[in-house]
């Protein structure tokens, strides 16, 4: 199934919004191994653009937060713009991809459908900061010193930022039982029924006075 059809499989509306979606085709181009040599995009005066998909393999810092349910999709464009009369390269475009998270409630596996706009500024050599604190630090500017940019480091960092901080499966999700354990939002607990009928229940209708 492709990412297209993944998405309208998993109901993600903002999906289908703004920016759009081009089709990829049977056989995408695997953009994997790119990498962008800056040097040669600042000295051009065309645009660079590519579309393709990563594969789950290469996106290892994904990984290490759940599981990529398929390949992410990318819409990527390089242009070279002047900043200052210095050479930058500007980066923007757009990914998608579905990612398996656990439940901070719950603890069950569940698909969620990531999206993700790209939009930096790069310059080609080291941090000129680096060496002159009285250098003016520029926001939102990154230095390349090798001038090399892989499209999978770009695009995982994108969509890192775009999970959420507790993800949840459903938003009306009702978690585990802190007493039993068990998933309540699939099975009855039995837990509050037993604690009003103990002993000392009788204890909780009294009033201080």
């Amino acid at each position: 199934m492709s990412v297209e059809d993944r998405f309208g499989a998993l109901g993600d509306e903002r999906a289908l919004a703004e920016p759009r979606w081009g089709k990829l085709g049977a056989s995408p181009r695997d953009l994997s191994q790119v990498t962008l040599e800056m040097g040669n995009l600042a000295g051009r005066s065309t645009l660079w653009t590519a579309a393709g998909i990563l594969v789950p393999e290469v996106m290892e810092e994904l990984a290490q937060v759940g599981t990529v349910d398929g390949p992410i999709e990318v819409h990527i464009e390089a242009r070279p713009v002047q900043q200052e009369g210095r050479a930058r390269v500007r980066v923007r475009g757009h990914c998608r991809g579905v990612m398996r998270l656990s439940c901070v409630r719950c603890l069950v596996e569940f698909p969620l459908p990531l999206t993700a706009r790209i939009d930096a500024l790069y310059a080609l050599g080291p941090d000129p900061a680096m060496k002159n604190k009285k250098w003016r630090i520029e926001e939102d500017l990154e230095f390349l010193p090798d001038g090399l940019l892989k499209i999978r480091h770009l695009v995982e960092e994108e969509l890192l930022l775009a999970l959420p901080m507790n993800p949840v499966c459903v938003s009306g999700c009702a978690g585990l039982c802190a007493g039993c354990g068990v998933d309540l939002n699939r099975n009855l607990c039995g837990c509050r029924a037993t604690a009003s009928s103990g002993p000392f229940a009788v204890l909780k209708t009294l009033q201080s006075t």
